[in-house]
């Protein structure tokens, strides 16, 4: 058996032309180009491979790079924020001290006419005002120390407190608002004609018109007292008491506590009366004093506490005024 192989390629023209070849070139060339096309295959397949793997990774890459961007932008806009929210933190740092320092101004400067205004009050009815109490024992105390500071809005605010304390117990104003019809001192009695000396002031008024206390305090006595027929008397405290006398019906009783402007009584005319009045009294530690002193004080307040009034509702426009100018545009938005 022939290991050879002949090839005959024929022309149109009838011309011939013969390949030999032998088996095992046949074999190696078929291998060979086997070979080729598996290696070409290969190539080929990791060159799509490459090609779509580096097109993924460029996608990867232009993704993440779009990622880096809107970081960067979400980043600088934080930045911004953070930034904005300091500058307002700043202006309202700046505002709640203005607001601080206008309040703590007002506040110092009401503390003073408040003062000022008790301290008039009670000088112009003729009362020395007490020295403010301050503790100099020294015994079973400690604590640490601690530097003094400057601190006149305590002070005033401690002063302001105890003048108010003060007043509490003062009997200031009037009792009913009536004409004054026998004033305190020596006069002539009314019933029998003589010199005698009057320990109070006597208050025309109506029958049944309420009579109201001038000062905090306590019933002391609440009977029917002979000549002084319906009587009540009202401790206030650090010796002031006052009496009310000829009244046609008391409204309270022994050990109530009573407020200043609370009604006590009616206008009557019981006990040693020639017509509907009060006897009105007020004695400090059991010596009578002259009460026109005290019932003035309603001419000497009223005056005064329509000015404080109007100076402190002038004061809060202002206030307003200057936190509305004041007032940043971010502070505004938010």
């Amino acid at each position: 058996m022939s290991d050879r192989l002949h090839i005959i390629i024929a022309a149109d023209e009838g011309k011939t032309r013969t390949i030999l070849l032998s088996k095992w070139r046949l074999q190696m060339f078929f291998l060979a180009a086997v070979s080729v096309f598996i290696a070409l295959s290969i190539i080929s397949y990791n060159a799509l491979h490459f090609f779509y793997s580096n097109k993924s990774l460029n996608n990867q890459v232009t993704e993440l790079s779009k990622q880096l961007e809107e970081n960067l932008l979400i980043k600088e806009s934080l930045a911004l924020q953070v930034q904005d929210l300091q500058n307002l933190n700043n202006n309202q740092v700046k505002i709640f001290q203005q607001e601080k320092d206008v309040l703590l101004n007002t506040a110092v400067t009401e503390l003073e006419e408040r003062s000022s205004l008790i301290e008039r009050i009670i000088c112009n009815i003729g009362i020395d005002i007490k020295d403010i109490p301050r503790t100099s024992n020294n015994n079973n105390s400690g604590g640490p120390f601690l530097a003094p500071k400057d601190n006149i809005d305590q002070e005033l605010l401690f002063r302001s407190d105890y003048y108010m304390e003060t007043m509490h117990f003062l009997p200031l104003g009037r009792p009913v608002p009536g004409d004054v019809t026998s004033r305190f001192g020596h006069r002539t009695d009314p019933v029998n004609g003589k010199k005698g000396f009057h320990s109070g002031v006597d208050l025309g008024g109506r029958y049944g018109q309420k009579i109201l206390a001038t000062a905090d305090g306590i019933v002391t006595k609440s009977f029917i007292n002979g000549g002084y027929g319906h009587y009540v008397e009202i401790s206030h405290g650090n010796g002031y008491t006052t009496k009310f006398a000829h009244m046609k019906k008391r409204l309270v009783k022994r050990g109530e506590k009573v407020k200043r402007g609370q009604a006590i009584g009616t206008m009557g005319s019981s006990g040693r009366s020639t017509g509907p009045h009060l006897h009105y009294e007020i004695c400090l530690n059991k010596k009578p004093l002259n009460p026109a002193r005290f019932m003035r004080v309603d001419k000497l307040v009223l005056p005064s506490i329509i000015k404080l009034r109007a100076t402190k509702n002038l004061k809060i426009k202002h206030k307003q005024v200057a936190m509305n100018t004041s007032s940043t545009p971010a502070a505004l938005e938010n």
